[in-house]
Protein backbone atom coordinates (compact mmCIF):
# COMPACT_ATOMS: atom_id res chain seq x y z
CA UNK A 1 0.00 0.00 0.00
CA UNK A 2 1.39 3.37 -0.99
CA UNK A 3 0.98 6.05 1.64
CA UNK A 4 0.42 8.58 -1.15
CA UNK A 5 -3.07 7.08 -1.52
CA UNK A 6 -4.09 8.44 1.89
CA UNK A 7 -6.25 11.53 1.59
CA UNK A 8 -8.61 13.58 3.71
CA UNK A 9 -12.14 12.61 2.82
CA UNK A 10 -15.06 14.92 2.25
CA UNK A 11 -18.83 14.60 2.42
CA UNK A 12 -19.13 12.72 -0.88
CA UNK A 13 -17.14 9.89 0.74
CA UNK A 14 -19.28 9.87 3.88
CA UNK A 15 -21.57 6.89 3.14
CA UNK A 16 -18.61 4.63 2.31
CA UNK A 17 -16.70 5.85 5.38
CA UNK A 18 -19.69 5.37 7.69
CA UNK A 19 -20.34 1.85 6.37
CA UNK A 20 -16.78 0.82 7.23
CA UNK A 21 -17.07 2.51 10.64
CA UNK A 22 -20.39 0.77 11.33
CA UNK A 23 -18.92 -2.59 10.25
CA UNK A 24 -15.79 -2.12 12.39
CA UNK A 25 -17.05 -0.86 15.74
CA UNK A 26 -19.77 -1.85 18.21
CA UNK A 27 -22.72 0.56 18.19
CA UNK A 28 -21.82 1.99 21.62
CA UNK A 29 -18.46 3.18 20.23
CA UNK A 30 -19.78 5.23 17.30
CA UNK A 31 -22.19 8.10 16.79
CA UNK A 32 -25.40 7.94 14.83
CA UNK A 33 -25.21 8.55 11.09
CA UNK A 34 -26.43 12.13 11.57
CA UNK A 35 -24.17 12.77 14.56
CA UNK A 36 -21.14 11.57 12.64
CA UNK A 37 -22.09 13.58 9.53
CA UNK A 38 -22.29 16.76 11.63
CA UNK A 39 -18.61 16.42 12.57
CA UNK A 40 -17.61 17.40 9.02
CA UNK A 41 -18.39 20.97 10.03
CA UNK A 42 -15.83 20.95 12.87
CA UNK A 43 -12.41 22.15 11.69
CA UNK A 44 -10.59 20.19 14.40
CA UNK A 45 -12.01 16.85 13.15
CA UNK A 46 -10.23 15.17 10.23
CA UNK A 47 -10.60 11.82 8.49
CA UNK A 48 -7.65 10.38 6.59
CA UNK A 49 -8.59 7.47 4.35
CA UNK A 50 -7.53 5.02 1.71
CA UNK A 51 -9.95 4.18 -1.10
CA UNK A 52 -10.14 1.38 -3.62
CA UNK A 53 -10.42 1.80 -7.40
CA UNK A 54 -14.20 2.23 -7.13
CA UNK A 55 -13.82 5.03 -4.58
CA UNK A 56 -14.92 3.02 -1.53
CA UNK A 57 -13.16 3.79 1.74
CA UNK A 58 -11.06 0.75 2.66
CA UNK A 59 -9.23 2.20 5.67
CA UNK A 60 -9.57 5.35 7.74
CA UNK A 61 -8.26 7.24 10.74
CA UNK A 62 -10.58 9.80 12.34
CA UNK A 63 -8.65 12.35 14.40
CA UNK A 64 -9.18 15.44 16.53
CA UNK A 65 -6.58 18.21 16.66
CA UNK A 66 -6.15 20.06 19.93
CA UNK A 67 -3.69 22.85 20.72
CA UNK A 68 -1.24 20.60 22.53
CA UNK A 69 -2.13 17.04 21.45
CA UNK A 70 -3.96 15.00 18.83
CA UNK A 71 -6.55 12.31 19.50
CA UNK A 72 -7.22 9.31 17.26
CA UNK A 73 -10.88 8.57 17.86
CA UNK A 74 -11.44 5.79 15.31
CA UNK A 75 -9.04 3.75 13.19
CA UNK A 76 -10.19 0.88 10.97
CA UNK A 77 -9.19 -1.23 7.99
CA UNK A 78 -11.69 -3.25 5.96
CA UNK A 79 -11.69 -6.83 7.28
CA UNK A 80 -10.78 -8.23 3.85
CA UNK A 81 -7.61 -6.12 3.81
CA UNK A 82 -6.37 -6.54 7.39
CA UNK A 83 -2.91 -7.98 7.79
CA UNK A 84 -1.64 -6.44 4.55
CA UNK A 85 0.12 -3.48 6.23
CA UNK A 86 -2.34 -0.74 5.29
CA UNK A 87 -3.01 0.24 8.91
CA UNK A 88 0.68 0.18 9.82
CA UNK A 89 1.63 2.42 6.90
CA UNK A 90 -1.26 4.79 7.59
CA UNK A 91 -0.43 5.12 11.29
CA UNK A 92 3.33 5.49 10.70
CA UNK A 93 2.64 8.24 8.16
CA UNK A 94 0.38 10.04 10.64
CA UNK A 95 2.95 9.73 13.45
CA UNK A 96 5.70 11.18 11.24
CA UNK A 97 3.57 14.20 10.39
CA UNK A 98 2.48 14.96 13.95
CA UNK A 99 4.49 17.34 16.09
CA UNK A 100 2.34 16.80 19.20
CA UNK A 101 1.67 13.93 21.59
CA UNK A 102 -1.01 11.56 20.31
CA UNK A 103 -3.63 9.77 22.39
CA UNK A 104 -6.08 6.99 21.65
CA UNK A 105 -8.47 4.80 23.62
CA UNK A 106 -8.37 0.99 23.64
CA UNK A 107 -10.40 -1.74 25.29
CA UNK A 108 -8.92 -3.56 28.25
CA UNK A 109 -6.94 -6.61 27.08
CA UNK A 110 -9.68 -9.07 28.02
CA UNK A 111 -10.05 -10.62 24.57
CA UNK A 112 -7.57 -11.84 22.01
CA UNK A 113 -8.46 -9.09 19.54
CA UNK A 114 -8.18 -6.36 22.22
CA UNK A 115 -4.76 -7.71 23.22
CA UNK A 116 -3.63 -7.84 19.58
CA UNK A 117 -4.81 -4.26 19.06
CA UNK A 118 -2.81 -3.01 22.07
CA UNK A 119 0.28 -4.91 20.88
CA UNK A 120 -0.10 -3.37 17.41
CA UNK A 121 -0.02 0.12 18.90
CA UNK A 122 2.90 -0.78 21.18
CA UNK A 123 4.95 -1.97 18.19
CA UNK A 124 4.46 1.47 16.66
CA UNK A 125 5.65 3.29 19.79
CA UNK A 126 2.48 3.83 21.84
CA UNK A 127 2.43 3.33 25.62
CA UNK A 128 -0.41 2.19 27.87
CA UNK A 129 -0.97 4.73 30.63
CA UNK A 130 -1.89 3.58 34.16
CA UNK A 131 -4.76 6.02 34.77
CA UNK A 132 -8.41 5.01 35.10
CA UNK A 133 -10.53 6.24 32.21
CA UNK A 134 -14.19 6.01 31.29
CA UNK A 135 -15.32 6.82 27.75
CA UNK A 136 -18.55 8.83 27.86
CA UNK A 137 -21.49 7.32 25.96
CA UNK A 138 -22.04 8.44 22.37
CA UNK A 139 -25.75 7.50 22.49
CA UNK A 140 -28.52 7.88 25.05
CA UNK A 141 -29.16 4.68 26.93
CA UNK A 142 -25.53 3.55 26.95
CA UNK A 143 -23.21 3.65 29.96
CA UNK A 144 -19.71 4.97 30.37
CA UNK A 145 -17.24 2.44 28.94
CA UNK A 146 -14.03 1.58 30.86
CA UNK A 147 -11.05 1.89 28.52
CA UNK A 148 -7.29 2.34 28.66
CA UNK A 149 -5.58 5.38 27.16
CA UNK A 150 -2.44 4.96 25.10
CA UNK A 151 -0.07 7.78 24.20
CA UNK A 152 2.71 8.42 21.72
CA UNK A 153 5.64 8.98 21.84
CA UNK A 154 5.82 8.61 25.66
CA UNK A 155 3.76 7.67 28.68
CA UNK A 156 2.22 10.75 30.25
CA UNK A 157 2.10 12.04 33.79
CA UNK A 158 -1.10 12.70 35.71
CA UNK A 159 -1.24 16.38 34.70
CA UNK A 160 -0.86 15.53 31.00
CA UNK A 161 -3.47 12.79 31.29
CA UNK A 162 -5.88 15.17 33.04
CA UNK A 163 -5.38 17.75 30.27
CA UNK A 164 -6.10 15.09 27.64
CA UNK A 165 -9.20 13.85 29.47
CA UNK A 166 -10.63 17.35 30.01
CA UNK A 167 -10.07 18.30 26.36
CA UNK A 168 -11.55 15.12 24.94
CA UNK A 169 -14.50 15.09 27.33
CA UNK A 170 -15.32 18.69 26.41
CA UNK A 171 -14.72 18.70 22.63
CA UNK A 172 -15.26 15.11 21.49
CA UNK A 173 -17.94 14.00 23.94
CA UNK A 174 -19.55 17.41 24.62
CA UNK A 175 -19.50 17.06 28.41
Amino acid sequence: MNKNNFRFINQKDFDSFFKLMDDSFPSEEIRSYEGQANLFYDDSYKIIADKDAEGNVTAFMATWEFDDFNFIEHFAVDGKLRGKGIGTVMLKDYLKQSNKPIFLEVEYPKTEIATRRIEFYKRLGFHVNPFDYMQPPLHKGYSFLPLKVMSYPNKVNERQFSNYKEGVYSKVYSL
